[in-house]
């Protein structure tokens, strides 16, 4: 069975996340503003911090943290970003708390706005 989790303002093309047999699954996790809902900062540490919060708030509506998250994926348009991405990224997520990730360097991210990168996790479901 399984069950769609939906976020903020009103349907989107897709469901935030997906809960099935014990995980979580979370697409498009990018770094929007969640009060405008669109990336306006080419900053990739402000937008790090968006999408991280953006995750807190997907994943606390299927019922689960960040504690939960058990892989990472993330779509990179200029892998030269890494550091700073990774500088905040380890503020959400310690050393004993990191998930499995990979990063996949890609042209494009979706949406037409200043998106450096897109997420996608699989948490765990205690529900």
């Amino acid at each position: 069975m399984k069950e769609q989790i939906w976020v903020g303002k009103g349907r989107g093309q897709a469901p935030d996340a997906i809960k099935a047999n014990g995980f979580i699954f979370l697409s498009a996790i990018r770094g929007e503003d969640p009060a405008t809902r669109s990336c306006d900062t080419d900053d990739v540490g402000e937008q790090t911090r968006f999408a991280m919060e953006n995750l807190k708030t997907v994943l606390a509506a299927a019922g689960a943290t960040l504690n939960d998250v058990v892989r990472v994926a993330i779509y990179i348009t200029d892998l030269s970003d890494r550091p700073a991405f990774n500088k905040v990224y380890r503020e959400y997520f310690p050393d004993d708390q990191l998930p499995a990730r990979f990063a996949v360097g890609t042209p494009e991210v979706g949406g037409n706005d200043k998106s450096k990168f897109t997420l996608e996790v699989i948490a765990l479901s205690h529900s």
